[in-house]
């Protein structure tokens, strides 16, 4: 907005799969970039339609990526039209990257501003440059085999537009990683919030940039609370804890000075209280430290529920795996700890594991201990609790190293005269088996990972899976892919037994069929209510409160039982500022139960200064939590 108003031409544009950009605006959007008037500018803006986007890009290109795939494989055109329907490695992130890049050529804007994921999805999305290299890879290999056939027979290869298409996504990779990484093109600015957590995983998401080669420009601070216009222990507390995030990440990142924006006293929607904090960015104004001070909030309690243990309102004795979502920042990763601990201690004899499937996890944060892929207990906490973050990335490479072995084999028996009546052409056929794996579905890793767990929840040990997802967007794309992976699976199967004219591929096949299995166990797993629950965590705020109407909606259509909705943070101090902040949080939770789909508890969780950290602290916080009637 500031660059609008200065008279930039400038397009805003959202590349989240759960956006809040129109919710922030106030104003309706599409994927069609929308005129608004700034001041005397004018600022276009857009979110991202990400299956619209990529049927764009596919357009005339898919008779050309079919031809080469018919040319390259032993498959026929619906199996290739099959697999290139589904398999678009990171398909919501490489829209996004392809609608940045169209609005770059179009030279119609002077600027185009980015909204993107969360951390772990925006850093993918970063990455996919190389994914594009992979799948330009792939049809290269495929279009290999024509071309040796071509030159066999002509003595002489003419590119066609199959070569045009393969150089076209070569060139497109090209160009988007030359401008990530150019400081004159391109401006990351990480935005993050004065608390330990969040400071914790912009360290982490700076050192991955760092390591990709992409430079960091500045790190905005979001929500630094003014001083109070009277006494107010809370308001002291929290600017002192601000204060000391702040300078951790000071002290930690080699980067100017953090830009520190204040927070308002109400959430910020519309045009001109949105301009205004880009004029206050722009002249990257800073908040005084403070003394510190651990307090506990007064907690807004009119209408609440007491004497009701909430946890057994969260899930049952029954319930096998339950999910908890929801916003990015809302708090669910610190209320799905704190649910897993008292949940763990109220059913001793029961195995529980908290399992983080975020790729910017933040359980070790939390419990103040190195979490990993290996599950490891809480120190201090229940002897039946376990934790652990998947590891997707490695345990998808697993299976590709699987993968990629068996074709190793399948080929080592052809050139050693096995299956001999056959004529294969090594080098290209090793090539396209190989490159199948990598044109597996967006989040086939994040799955892969997920069935292993489910195989747990099958056996008989009566385990309770505790996940705390990625935010909305992409926790709904983890729900909604055991189908689609189910068709890639089956199509990627028919490929493969077309090969088995040329020699075995029994060993991936097992590999698959184990997939595929475990893909039908989590289908039916999700659909039960008995079994499966969906915990929707959010805060008592007007952005928190539409993405979670959206999620709750979403989830009644893919038929996933949600239980109970968690508000957290609830509660503030004695202050003016403080008491006008709780009549805006009672006003959105009434709202939140009247708008529900349908009804589910309304789960209240207290705020506390300092946040809740720590297996003691988190379990007694957990226990304050109540319904609101």
């Amino acid at each position: 907005m500031a660059a609008a108003k200065s008279g930039t031409r400038t397009l805003l544009i959202s590349t989240d799969p759960a956006p809040s950009l129109a919710d922030a605006l106030n104003h309706p959007l599409s994927s069609v970039p929308r005129p608004l008037k700034i001041g005397r500018g004018l600022l276009h803006a857009a979110e991202l339609d990400a299956p619209r986007a990529i049927r764009r890009w596919l357009g005339g290109r898919m008779a050309a990526l079919e031809q080469i795939a018919l040319r390259g494989t032993w498959l026929d055109r619906d199996d290739v039209a099959r697999l290139l329907q589904l398999s678009l490695p990171g398909i919501d992130e490489l829209a996004g990257l392809l609608e940045i890049s169209r609005a770059g050529r179009s030279r119609r804007f002077d600027l185009i501003v980015v909204d993107t994921a969360p951390t772990g999805h925006t850093l993918r999305m970063l990455a996919l440059p190389e994914v594009l290299h992979g799948v330009a890879r792939v049809f290269d290999a495929m279009q290999a085999k024509h071309r040796a056939v071509v030159e066999a027979l002509a003595r002489a290869y003419v590119p066609d537009e199959s070569d045009a298409l393969i150089e076209e996504i070569e060139n497109e990779a090209n160009t988007l990683s030359i401008l990530l990484r150019d400081p004159q093109s391109c401006r990351i600015s990480w935005v993050t919030l004065p608390e330990a957590m969040a400071i914790e995983e912009t360290i982490e998401a700076a050192a991955a940039l760092s390591r990709a080669g992409i430079p960091l420009s500045d790190v905005i601070v979001n929500r630094m609370t003014p001083a109070p216009t009277g006494r107010c222990g809370w308001c002291d507390g929290r600017r002192s804890l601000e204060r000391r995030a702040v300078d951790d990440l000071r002290r930690r990142l080699p980067l100017p000075a953090p830009i520190e924006v204040g927070a308002r006293l109400r959430e910020p929607r519309g045009l001109s209280v949105l301009t205004a904090i880009g004029a206050e960015i722009a002249e990257e104004r800073s908040s005084r430290p403070s003394s510190m001070h651990a307090l506990r909030a007064r907690p807004w309690r009119a209408d609440a529920v007491d004497g009701d243990n909430v946890i057994w309102r969260i899930t049952h004795e029954r319930t096998r795996l339950v999910f908890f979502g929801g916003k990015g920042g809302v708090g669910k990763t610190t209320c799905a700890a704190a649910s897993a601990l008292v949940l763990a201690a109220e059913t001793p004899a029961r195995p529980v594991l908290l399992l983080s499937t975020d790729p910017a996890h933040s359980l070790g944060d939390v419990f103040g201990q190195a979490i990993g892929d290996d599950p490891v207990g809480v120190r201090g906490g229940p002897k039946n609790l376990r934790v652990r973050a998947i590891d997707a990335a490695s345990q998808y490479d697993a299976i590709r190293a699987r993968y990629a072995a068996t074709v190793d084999g399948l080929f080592a028996r052809l050139i050693s005269g096995r299956n001999s009546g056959v004529h294969v052409d090594a080098g290209p056929d090793r090539a396209v088996l190989h490159g199948l794996i990598d044109l597996a579905p967006p989040g086939i890793d994040e799955l892969a990972a997920v069935i292993d767990v489910v195989d747990m929840i099958d056996s008989d040990t009566n385990e309770l899976v505790v996940v705390d997802t990625a935010p909305t967007g992409h926790a709904l794309r983890l729900l909604e892919m055991p189908a689609t992976v189910h068709d890639w699976t089956k199509a990627l199967m028919s490929i493969l037994l077309k090969y088995q004219a040329v020699g075995s591929l029994e060993e991936f096949g097992s590999v698959l069929v184990r997939l595929s299995q475990g893909l039908g166990r989590l289908r039916r797993l999700l659909a039960d209510p008995d079994r499966t629950s969906f915990v929707a965590v959010t805060r008592a705020a007007a952005l928190p409160r539409l993405e979670t109407m959206d999620l709750l909606r979403r989830l009644e259509q893919i038929g996933i039982d949600a239980s109970a909705t968690i508000v957290n943070a609830v509660g503030r101090g004695g202050c003016d500022r403080c008491r006008t902040e709780s009549m805006d949080e009672k006003r959105h939770i009434a709202g939140l139960k009247k708008e529900t789909p349908r009804p589910i508890a309304m789960v209240v969780a207290p705020a506390e200064m300092p946040p809740p950290f720590g297996h003691a602290v988190l379990s007694r916080w957990q226990r304050r939590w109540y319904l609101a009637r």
